[in-house]
């Protein structure tokens, strides 16, 4: 008697739609796996920002669309294990490439600016085989509902639709919180490609296929990959470490000799900082900006960075001031760990680093309190993190900060023109909080996008500054003649709060302009 298709399927069939699920979950995982390691080759080009993020999830979104549609017209055309086969393939192939590909491609696209360079970098690299492997999904619909003779469609979509989705969160997961910790990102796409490609070829041979394909596709594979190991960026001069961590593409770099040597801390494309590693003497002049707590004479016993830099600023300030307790609010640990073999952090044991978010560490220490807090903490070329630059932000400093305390912030900006959105919008918001905001141009020229310290208390300390005397080319004389007067500042920006916080765009338009 013919067996009726709720019956128990043979072995082979309860192979193959064990495949099939395997497949659609390692596709959904692949997926993932790829745009998020992604972020690490377009960090070091564009800086690992909202636009990066941005560029990545919508290409992704739009290319697993794609796939998806065409996938589903495949199968309807010629459903079969071995269009199966060539999906897989073919997304290994490609992304054994990323990696290589991204080297070559990278620099010829830095001129496109922070918006529209990672969106093309995300078409050229990622569409195709994000397509591929979203037409896994609907092809597999197919097959798997051939295995019971078409009697179970809906069970088959709704069994494909959960692997997928579960291989999604799986790749997500381990991309976050093991993968990027653990391996290089070359090696995790090399890894990815390989797992695509072995189960590409579980499909060649469950449909039997010509063992001289499946040779010929492990041959492309290998090729492929010793293609993209090749394909390396040229070595640079002067780099003296360089890793990868959950946050950052962390990278060393020195210049100079004598008293002009200059070591740097860079992460992903944005320099942090930097100090002479003879001396730790600071190279940068806005790092200098950190004496404005004190230059009219106001006590420091506590200070606390946001944003470790490259711990030029807390390193020299507990230098300078030995009896004074400093800590540092640092996001990566492992800036932590490089600032104490390469910036001299642990020279200074009154220097503490903490490991984690800002906001967080001063949200959790309601019964401290600093003379200073300096804000320093940046996400990518001039991009902010944007939930330390609000109302709701700056209130939490202010109650952080002893009577007559004073909170200094470096900001990106020009002083004035067009690309002041976002000086305006900081001054806005920290008037809210601040009784006097006072504003530092530190490279001089007004429409200049530069670094512009802003120093925010309760009480009037300008007038405490300016009625000082310093000795002409001192460093305490240039920062007092970097303060610009308030008539000269934008007045007409937006406040930031948790709610609404334009400062991402801000920051867009202003690299458009």
């Amino acid at each position: 008697m013919a067996k009726t298709p709720s019956e128990p399927a043979s072995g082979f069939l309860r192979l193959e739609r064990f495949y099939l699920g395997a497949a659609c979950f390692a596709a959904g995982a692949a997926m993932m796996v790829i745009e998020i390691s992604a972020a690490r080759l377009l960090a070091p080009v564009f800086g690992n920002s909202i636009y990066t993020w941005t560029a990545l999830i919508g290409v992704i979104l739009v290319a697993f669309s794609v796939g998806g549609y065409l996938g589903g017209r495949l199968a309807d055309r010629r459903a079969g294990l071995e269009v199966l086969g060539w999906l897989l393939s073919l997304a290994a192939l490609l992304t054994f490439l990323i990696p290589g590909l991204a080297v070559l491609i990278g620099p010829m696209l830095t001129d496109r600016g922070l918006v529209q360079g990672p969106v093309i970098f995300a078409l050229l690299l990622l569409a195709l085989p994000g397509a591929l492997l979203g037409a896994i999904s609907p092809a597999s619909v197919r097959l798997y509902s051939l295995t019971w003779k078409d009697t179970h469609v809906g069970g088959a979509a709704g069994t494909v639709s959960m692997l997928g989705s579960l291989g999604s969160f799986v790749g997500t997961f381990l991309s976050g919180f093991v993968l990027l910790g653990a391996f290089g990102v070359r090696a995790i796409f090399l890894g990815c490609a390989g797992l695509l490609l072995l189960l590409g070829l579980a499909a060649f041979a469950l449909a039997r296929g010509s063992r001289k394909r499946q040779a010929v596709l492990l041959a492309a594979g290998a090729a492929a990959a010793v293609a993209s190991l090749v394909l390396k960026s040229p070595a640079e001069d002067g780099v003296l470490h360089e890793r990868e961590s959950f946050y950052h593409h962390i990278k060393v770099t020195e210049e100079g000799e004598g008293r002009g040597l200059h070591r740097y801390l860079q992460l992903d494309s944005t320099s942090e900082g930097g100090i002479n590693p003879d001396d730790g003497s600071l190279v940068l002049e806005y790092q200098h900006y950190w004496r404005l707590a004190v230059m009219g004479g106001d006590p420091l016993r506590r200070a606390l960075f946001i944003g470790a830099g490259a711990f030029g600023m807390p390193v020299e300030l507990a230098r300078e001031l030995p009896e004074a307790e400093v800590d540092v609010a640092e996001l990566d640990p492992q800036v932590i760990e490089v600032g104490r073999e390469y910036f001299h952090l642990d020279r200074q044991p009154r220097v503490h680093a903490h490991a984690g978010d800002a906001r967080h560490y001063l949200r959790t220490h309601a019964n401290q309190r600093w003379d200073m807090i300096f804000g320093d903490a940046y996400n990518g070329v001039h991009a902010i993190p944007p939930h330390l630059a609000t109302r709701e932000f700056f209130q939490l400093v202010a109650d952080r900060l002893e009577p007559g305390g004073v909170y200094l912030m470096n900001t990106i900006s020009a002083v004035q023109g067009p690309r002041s959105e976002l000086l305006a919008g900081m001054l806005a918001t920290l008037r809210e909080v601040f009784a006097h905001v006072e504003v530092f141009a530190v490279q001089g020229p007004r429409k200049l996008v530069q670094n512009v310290v802003i120093m925010a208390s309760q009480e009037d300390r300008m007038s405490r500054l300016a009625g000082r005397r310093h000795v002409a080319g001192s460093v305490q004389a240039r920062i007092v003649a970097a303060h610009v007067p308030r008539s000269q500042v934008p007045a007409d920006g937006s406040v930031f709060t948790d709610d609404f916080n334009p400062v991402d765009a801000i920051i867009a338009r202003a690299m458009l302009r």
